[in-house]
């Protein structure tokens, strides 16, 4: 689960949110946050799946290069690396993660906890991921 930022009218249909902005029980219960400065409120809630897990995944593939990569001499100033390579180091550094038992899961998961429809290779480490023989 990652704390996302979320739409207010969103939060608000699901009745997680009032109409003057105010979190309401069930929000609460889920999760919901609001953190409000002099500009306006910003309202978060803990979101999962693909669209939570790619950017986290290409951010420590970003680490992964900008420590293991070699300048690029298409792009002076860049780095490059064999995508094979950062695959390996991301997959081979992944927590196992089993599927959920509770809460019950709102679709099937099959698999084990080394690979399955809800963790793929597993959960992404980036201190692990840094640390994996790449080549």
């Amino acid at each position: 689960m990652i704390l996302s930022a979320y739409p207010r009218s969103v939060l608000q249909q699901d009745g997680d949110v009032d109409p003057a902005g105010e979190i309401t029980p069930s929000g609460a219960a889920g999760g919901v946050q609001k953190a409000c400065t002099a500009a306006g409120c910003g309202y978060y809630s803990y979101l999962q799946g693909t669209s939570m897990a790619a950017p986290h995944v290409a951010g420590v593939a970003a680490l992964v290069v900008s420590r293991h990569g070699r300048p690029d001499p298409l792009h002076p100033g860049g780095l490059t690396m064999d995508p094979a390579a950062v695959e390996r180091a991301l997959v081979g550094s992944a927590r196992e993660t089993a599927c959920p038992v509770a809460p019950a899961p709102t679709a099937p998961c099959e698999g084990s906890a080394g690979f399955n429809g809800y963790y793929g290779s597993g959960i992404v480490d980036a201190a692990a991921a840094l640390e994996q023989p790449v080549g």
